[in-house]
Order: C-alpha cells, then sequence, then structure tokens
C-alpha cells in the first residue's frame, strides 16, 4: 500500500499522500476490504482519473474510516462529521489534507514549464518579480490553488485576491481578498520527487 505520507502536521490537522502505483482493481480491491461500497464508483472511461478517485477515498478511510466525501453547491469536498477537507491528485499521486479546527486547502502539481505560459494570469508583478524558476512559479500555483479550495466559493480572481508572501523557501504567507475582508493563512510547500506539495497550516 503505497502511502507516502499519512502523519498528524498538529492536534487538529492530517495529511495523507499516495503514491498510486496499483491497478485500478487492486484499488478497488482494498476499498473493498474496507467496506466502501464499490457500487457508487466515478464514472469515468479515464483511468488515470478513476484510480486518482480511488486514491483520495482510500487516504480518507485512512484517518476516518466510515466517512465518505460528499460535494457542496460549490464543488468543495465536505464530510459529514463535519471536519475540514481538502483533496488533490496530479498524475500518479493523490493527496489529502483534513482539519477539525478551520477550513484548510491543499494542491499538489508537477514542477514544469506548462505553469510558464500562464503566469501573468495568476501571479502579480511583485510575485511574478520572485518566481525566478518553474519550481517557484509551480509553488505559487499549488499555494494559490491550495487558498481557493480552502476559500471554496470560486469567482476569485487569483493575481488580485489571492496573493502570496514567501517567508522561506518552505513556508508561504497567503492572503484571500473577498468585499471588504482579508484572511490569511500559512502554507507548507514540500518537495516529493519532482512534485511540489503545497498545503495550509
Amino acid at each position: 500500500m503505497p502511502i507516502l505520507q499519512k502523519k498528524n502536521n498538529s492536534v487538529h490537522q492530517q495529511i495523507g499522500v499516495w503514491h498510486i502505483l496499483e491497478s485500478i482493481d487492486d484499488l478497488i480491491n482494498l476499498l473493498k476490504i474496507k467496506g466502501f461500497d464499490v457500487n457508487n464508483l466515478l464514472e469515468t472511461k479515464n483511468e488515470l482519473r478513476l484510480k486518482q478517485w480511488l486514491a483520495v477515498r482510500l487516504l480518507l478511510l485512512e484517518f476516518y474510516p466510515n466517512e465518505t466525501i460528499n460535494y457542496d453547491k460549490f464543488g468543495k469536498p465536505f464530510l459529514a462529521n463535519g471536519v475540514e477537507i481538502s483533496v488533490s491528485h496530479a498524475n500518479e499521486y493523490a493527496a489529502i489534507t483534513l482539519n477539525t479546527e478551520k477550513k484548510c486547502g491543499i494542491d499538489i502539481e508537477k514542477i514544469s514549464t506548462k505553469v510558464e505560459k500562464i503566469k501573468h494570469k495568476f501571479l502579480n508583478e511583485k510575485e511574478l518579480a520572485l518566481a525566478n524558476s518553474f519550481e517557484k512559479l509551480t509553488a505559487f500555483w499549488c499555494a494559490k490553488e491550495a487558498l481557493y479550495k480552502l476559500y471554496g466559493e470560486k469567482e476569485l480572481i487569483f493575481n488580485e485576491q489571492l496573493l502570496l508572501e514567501p517567508l522561506n523557501e518552505s513556508l508561504i504567507k497567503g492572503t484571500i481578498k473577498h468585499g471588504d475582508k482579508a484572511e490569511e493563512h500559512n502554507l507548507v510547500v514540500e518537495k516529493i520527487d519532482d512534485f511540489l506539495l503545497v498545503y495550509t497550516i
């Protein structure tokens, strides 16, 4: 069972990362063992997408064996027990964060050149000046995605309402501006092979 990470990041927060090496059948069998209702699987012809979906459910069951993921009107995941949840997946990785105290956000992405093409759409001038490598660009993208997921109500302009201030190589201060309010959240940056995992704390 290739769980890369399963940790309590604090009294209130848990983090899980799954490296997806199994077949779809293997993942389904693991869910069956844990008592998951496999009659309600994601309907998709995309095998990777299904693997990611299954791995996220397996991660949740590692922490909360009796919970299932629901979605609100904005498409944000939630649990019936009130624990806050955020999920992400990229290629052969799936990630989850859970928090019993406050909203949370997580994102995982492969370090690549693809964010270079859209950097002006999600970074402001100050952030652009700091994002001087593909790794930093990817970290900033992940951080803003994590903040966006935490907010959970869509309709945020990434380069105006999601603001980043790197504190060091592994910690970013993020601000969400909406209306006349501003929420601050710190984000941790972790490198896993050639992927970056970023989550709010």
